[in-house]
């Protein structure tokens, strides 16, 4: 039993170090290198997921352990300790969790963000590798990426040419790099552990990341003035 008892503390700490430690010294980072950014926070997350699983099973495997080890009438008190070990350190990690994610919720807060296409009209005016350019029916400058189509408003066709040209590469940087299926993961893994302040961050930070990452495709592939000077206008 001493080995799969020290695994587990090994297994719990790891879970707390990502779930307390990644929000908080983590968050903000990977701006110089967002791909690889992306590629972390979704390791240590399905990282930290894992080895909850295992300490479950751990944890509930002790419980066949005592059965197996009273049968063959080894010492009670002993015995029943080292089934209850376990479960007692995951009721402690539990509520250090717990109390960590209180103190860190504020820092992540989540908001409902309303969907800027609902009830919008939109038209295609042309195609642009392999996505299809949107014209959206909306005010100011405003561009997004849903699965293979590129949105923008009126207003980012009345941009010069190379500007013009500048937003839709850095659009299609996001169907690229398939960032939309990386954003819907990651709020499936909000929704799944909503409690869990590091799902929060997950989320904030796979957005932020995304868009530096296809930024940084576009930066490389188009005059940067011209894509400074067109993103500037968006807000």
């Amino acid at each position: 039993m001493e080995i799969p008892l020290y695994l587990l503390i090994i297994l719990i700490e790891w879970v707390m170090l990502v779930t307390v430690a990644g929000p908080l010294f983590f968050a903000g980072r990977f701006n110089k290198t967002p791909n690889i950014g992306i590629w972390f926070w979704f390791t240590i997350l399905i990282s930290a997921v894992l080895a909850t699983a295992v300490s479950l099973v751990i944890a509930t495997a002790s419980i066949f352990t005592t059965w197996q080890n009273l049968a063959a009438g080894q010492n009670l008190g002993i015995t029943l300790l080292a089934s209850f070990a376990p479960w007692v350190l995951l009721g402690a990690a539990g509520i250090l969790l717990a109390l960590a994610n209180q103190r860190l919720a504020p820092l992540f807060a989540m908001k409902d963000k309303l969907d800027p296409l609902a009830d919008r009209t939109a038209r295609q005016i042309m195609a642009y590798r392999k996505a299809q350019i949107m014209e959206l029916d909306v005010s100011g400058y405003f561009a997004l990426t849903r699965d293979k189509q590129i949105y923008l408003s009126k207003s980012v066709f009345e941009l010069p040419a190379k500007q013009l040209a500048a937003i839709m590469r850095q659009e299609y940087g996001h169907i690229k790099f398939r960032h939309q299926d990386l954003k819907r993961f990651a709020h499936l893994f909000y929704r799944l552990f909503p409690w869990v302040v590091a799902s929060r961050a997950l989320v904030h930070e796979i957005d932020r990341l995304c868009e530096l990452s296809a930024y940084k495709y576009a930066i490389y592939r188009v005059y940067s003035k011209d894509l400074i000077e067109a993103r500037s206008k968006f807000r």
